[in-house]
């Protein structure tokens, strides 16, 4: 069996007006090619399909039974067709971003807030995990992309580079170090130190330096994201060691920043699969990435 859109078209038509000749009118054909249609369609399926009443014609049972499977069948297509042109513009478009607390409230919003100017009808998705190396299985997994140190173990891992700087120590005001130029791990001996949580891999480069230096530190605070640390600074419970790109935080804050030697570097990435595709929107994402300043 073999019908065409246009006998269909033909018959949903003339079911509705009743006539060949305001048929024909709508589908802009004429009035003999709109009787052909019918006519082959029901050659087609076996059965009439109308019955002549005075000028206009009459859908038989057979007929009425068969539009509503086609008006069925045409909304479904209908709706296809919305579906795609919503996919065109981006209207089911979802960004799936992961990040660790740390960046969650400095880096990734800066992102989200300049992607919403270029894709306002993208959904975008934040989820954060805890630690360093749940981003990056998260994102073999299934999420476009994560933010997160740029030291990554897993090699099907791509990575961006967001930002890269020297990081500082932070002081309260007032503290006697805020005078100094240069801090150094000696200026930093048996103070209070407030550090990332463990599972930060800035915390085991801290950690790190200070071991290989041969100072000691007293660690009795810890806490997960540098606006946290900056909190805790503030209050006095000691001084800490964090990136030197958020001055935005450290503005409106009752604290100080000295530059710290050895230098530290404290450098950010985005990064991605490369084991699966992109999506439209997370091609655009990245490229907008690319071009991206923290300035």
């Amino acid at each position: 069996m073999k019908i065409t859109f246009r006998q269909i078209d033909a018959f949903k038509t003339l079911v509705l007006v009743g006539t060949v000749t305001e048929s024909a009118r709508l589908l802009g054909v004429s009035q003999p090619a709109v009787s052909r249609l019918i006519s082959d369609l029901e050659e087609e399926v076996g059965f009439k399909l109308f019955k002549r009443s005075g000028r206009n014609l009459r859908a038989t049972q057979e007929a009425r039974l068969l539009v509503e499977e086609v008006r069925r069948a045409l909304s479904g297509l209908e709706q296809i067709k919305k579906t795609a042109v919503a996919i065109k513009n981006y209207k089911h478009a979802q960004l799936r971003l992961i990040t660790t607390p740390l960046f969650s409230t400095s880096i990734v919003p800066k992102l989200i807030q300049k992607f919403s100017t270029i894709r306002p009808e993208a959904m975008v998705s934040l989820e954060i995990q805890s630690t360093d190396d749940t981003v990056e299985w998260m994102v073999s997994q299934n999420h476009d992309f994560g933010i997160a140190p740029s030291t990554v173990s897993n090699t099907t891992i791509n990575s961006h580079p967001l930002f890269d700087t020297q990081s500082v120590c932070v002081l309260p005001k007032g503290h006697p170090l805020e005078k100094k130029k240069v801090i150094s791990p000696k200026d930093l001996e048996d103070m209070s130190f407030i550090s990332f949580m463990s599972d930060s891999t800035f915390r085991f480069d801290v950690d790190e330096l200070f071991r290989k230096a041969g100072i000691s530190r007293k660690l009795q605070y810890e806490a997960r994201t540098t606006d946290a640390i900056y909190h805790l600074v503030e209050s006095g419970l000691g001084v800490s060691i964090a990136g030197s790109a958020n001055s935005a935080l450290r503005s409106s804050r009752g604290i100080s920043t000295v530059p710290f030697k050895p230098k530290l570097p404290f450098k950010v990435a985005l990064i991605w699969s490369d084991q699966k595709p992109l999506s439209r929107v997370a091609e655009e994402f990245l490229k907008m990435v690319d071009e991206f300043s923290f300035d």
